[in-house]
């Protein structure tokens, strides 16, 4: 069975298909978006579950992306953003507790069991995060090659110190991101801080994560539970997209496909890849998030724990929701495992159901779970964030070199060609388009 040809074709409908393929329509181009899932948005979205409200993946937009802002303009999204100000956790350690700043500033410098020596190198190395703030770009980690080829674990202790790294480093980076120091590059780091510097504040959406990805859909066709199969580019012919729809085989053809899934599961789309791109696409990783959101029969207080990793437990992220009335929304809980419970639960077959991994230690953070246990769902992305491990991001960027001299008319984009935030996955949509409009 053949359908209508497109102009393209975008295959993934997380935010990086979807820039690309709000663009390309913006310019005239006739879109059609095939989505595996039965959702758009892939990592940013809203789903509700027996009264669970939880997010797809990102639980938040940092405001300092200029391309973005101006993407956010274009959709009429400006309005809907909500900012909450002076975002911080309750760190819990093995020799007490202290407050993180998630927004780097002059309250970092108050963070307790740092020496004197260390927060004395706090003062240049923020004026040398601030003068790295013109030859950085947010969206690409790229953007500071000297620090992709070192972790973020030598770095830190390198550039500020051991008790940085545990005490402030670590916290956020375990509890926002799932991420050991050891096991990436410290490129994210040293392209995002200097851009952080003087926020004060993240965002979210009115509404919820969903507003993006429907605001971003407008003006092209989407197919869910489009299940994309192979990708050719025919010397002499038009791109053929072979999928299975609804249960049937369906052959589309294009002038252009965007191959917007996660990297390591592009290569398999195409079978003339180029070897070197081959070889980079099957080396891209992504880590694993397991979250467990417990509904709740009464209310509570809010409150946000980090864990410091001496001594940590199978949580990384412990988070009370107080009940909302006017939505309806019972108060949850919200606790998210550390990289080795994840690892763990992965290892054993446990990811169906995590809470028997964590549930006595959150007993221990809230004493009246028993009494207000209502219901609870278990939240596993198998892939949440690529996996910039030193030197990758110095291996993208080659890539997509290799991609805009290239003739072809396959596009690869996603978060992990760019940078592992929305910013960075929206900028690789716009970079697929500009590539396409300028073919």
């Amino acid at each position: 069975m053949t359908e209508q040809h497109r102009d393209v074709i975008v295959v993934g409908s997380g935010i990086a298909g979807l820039v690309a393929a709000y663009r390309l329509s913006r310019a005239g181009r006739s879109v059609h978006i095939l989505e595996a899932g039965d959702q758009i948005g892939g990592r940013v979205g809203e789903r509700e579950t027996r009264g669970i409200r939880f997010n797809t993946g990102a639980r938040l937009v940092y405001p300092f992306s200029k391309p973005f802002n101006g993407l956010l303009d274009d959709l009429g999204l400006t309005e809907d953003l909500i900012p909450i100000h002076h975002l911080s956790a309750q760190c819990i350690g093995p020799d007490g507790d202290w407050l993180v700043e998630l927004m780097p500033g002059p309250k970092s410098l108050r963070t307790p069991g740092l020496p004197l020596g260390e927060r004395l190198r706090f003062v240049p190395y923020g004026l040398s995060m601030l003068a790295a703030r013109g030859r950085t770009d947010p969206d690409d980690a790229a953007s500071a090659p000297e620090a992709d080829a070192e972790a973020l674990d030598s770095y830190t202790r390198r550039r500020m110190g051991p008790n940085v790294l545990a005490r402030m480093v670590e916290p956020i980076f375990r509890g926002t991101r799932a991420w050991n120091a050891e096991d990436i590059s410290a490129a994210f780091f040293a392209t995002t801080t200097p851009h952080l510097i003087g926020k004060s504040h993240v965002n979210v959406f009115k509404g919820g994560m969903n507003r993006l990805p429907a605001a971003l859909v407008r003006g092209s066709q989407a197919t869910c539970k489009a299940t994309v199969l192979s990708v050719e580019d025919r010397a002499g012919g038009p791109c053929r997209v072979t999928a299975r729809i609804e249960g049937a085989e369906v052959t589309l053809s294009a002038d252009h496909v965007v191959i917007a899934v996660e990297g390591d599961r592009a290569a398999p789309l195409v079978a003339d890849l180029a070897p070197e791109d081959r070889a980079f696409l099957d080396g891209v990783r992504y880590n694993s998030l397991g979250v467990v959101h417990y509904k709740l029969s009464g209310d509570v207080a809010p409150r946000m724990n980090f864990f410091a990793r001496v001594g940590a437990g199978p949580i990384a992220t412990y988070q009370q929701v107080p009940a909302n009335a006017a939505k309806g929304q019972a108060a949850q809980i919200y606790a998210q495992l550390s990289p080795e419970a994840a690892r763990y639960a992965a290892e054993t077959g446990q990811t169906g159901d995590l809470h028997p991994l964590i549930e006595d230690q959150l007993r221990q953070l809230f004493p009246q779970f028993d009494a207000q246990y209502a219901d609870r769902h278990t939240q596993w992305i198998q892939r949440k964030l690529p996996t910039f491990s030193p030197g990758y991001a110095m291996q993208a960027k080659a890539f997509r070199d290799r991609q805009d001299a290239s003739a072809r008319r396959i596009t690869f984009a996603g978060d992990y060609l760019q940078q592992s935030l929305v910013t960075g996955a929206a900028a690789s949509g716009e970079r697929a388009a500009r590539r396409i409009l300028g073919a």
